[in-house]
């Protein structure tokens, strides 16, 4: 049954983030292997999107350790339970939540021992910045765990960068590069019992910045940002981008496309025409986001629900009016329209 429900909520996911996505693109995911423990771990910036763009297109069927807070909505831990998803605890969770923690660590460690995939953010914190942050210790209490309770297995960590052209925007595109796996095993002293953090962090650290656009924490930041989105960076590519970086020449202004206003015009049709779906979250739903960073992924789910919700009730309420050919007409069409919208606005 939960193999059913779990393929049931991947087949749904993945079809609304087509519906949602302008372009996804996986890069490299062939470098996930599928024959033994696998931890991936990925820059984190767009909130849950990032756990379920994977979870959506992954090979294989990978656990994720998730923020304990989003277990709180009922609908909410309904899905994320369906998608493999474990609550991890944090400081701001609450100090008597952590303890928590090692019983989420141990299931990990089981997980592992059973060639298993895992997926959590090493950053332990989300933010919309174009910067990979310093990595914190969750995932190397994670392997150490897990090479004290099997030290003869080999846990393979898999870079991975989720890259978005613009994260709070809708439409956007969006693009998961997976880099070269490592070992970790070399990391781990029988001796001592003990994981060498420093060197295994820092070559972490150092993998993720490759396949994701990393600007340094000593560039400016909000120069370099500004100028390679007036340049009309793919973001999408992290490796072109990030070698622009390296060189240190600040990009010229590409000149701007000219529109003619018919992308706002644009814009205005698709919410007059879906605007019993639109209308809520402008005015409702929109104004509950509780950071920037859930934007998105607080639209995506409404969309994923309020969508075809809709589009059955149009549905009913047409074929009060028309013959049936004719109502299924006019909502297929409207849908579309709508998938139109997203691939081409």
């Amino acid at each position: 049954m939960r193999t059913i429900l779990y393929l049931a909520f991947k087949r749904f996911i993945r079809t609304g983030f087509h519906c949602y996505y302008k372009e996804i693109r996986m890069t490299h995911m062939e470098r996930v292997p599928l024959d033994r423990p696998v931890m991936l771990l990925p820059n984190h910036q767009n909130a849950l999107m990032d756990p379920l763009l994977y979870a959506a297109f992954a090979r294989g069927k990978p656990y994720f350790l998730t923020r304990s807070d989003v277990f709180e909505n009922k609908m909410l831990k309904w899905i994320f339970q369906g998608m493999r998803m474990m609550p991890v605890y944090r400081l701001r969770d609450g100090r008597e939540t952590l303890s928590k923690n090692q019983a989420v660590f141990e299931r990990c460690a089981l997980l592992f021992s059973q060639g298993e995939q895992l997926l959590l953010f090493p950053e332990a914190n989300h933010n919309l910045k174009r910067q990979v942050r310093p990595l914190s210790k969750g995932f190397t209490r994670i392997l150490s765990q897990s090479y004290e309770n099997n030290p003869d297995q080999e846990i393979t960590i898999v870079p991975v960068g989720m890259n978005y052209q613009n994260a709070a925007h809708f439409p956007d595109r969006v693009a998961l590069y997976f880099g070269a796996p490592f070992p970790t095993r070399r990391y781990w002293s029988e001796d001592t019992q003990e994981l060498d953090f420093g060197p295994l962090r820092d070559q972490t650290y150092q993998a993720i910045t490759e396949v994701t656009t990393h600007i340094p924490t000593n560039a400016d930041y909000e120069l370099w940002e500004q100028r390679l989105e007036e340049n009309h960076t793919d973001f999408l590519d992290p490796v072109p981008v990030n070698a622009l970086i390296a060189k240190g020449e600040l990009p010229n202004p590409g000149p701007f496309p000219s529109t003619l206003g018919l992308g706002k015009l644009w814009d205005v049709l698709f919410r007059v025409i879906n605007a019993p779906a639109w209308l809520p979250w402008r005015y409702s739903v929109s104004k509950k986001v509780p950071e920037p960073e859930f934007a998105s992924t607080f639209r995506f789910l409404y969309c994923l629900l309020a969508f075809p919700v809709f589009y059955l009730l149009l549905t009913g309420l047409l074929l009060f009016f028309l013959p049936p050919g004719a109502a299924l007409s006019i909502v297929v069409l409207l849908f579309l329209h709508n998938l139109a919208y997203v691939k081409f606005r």
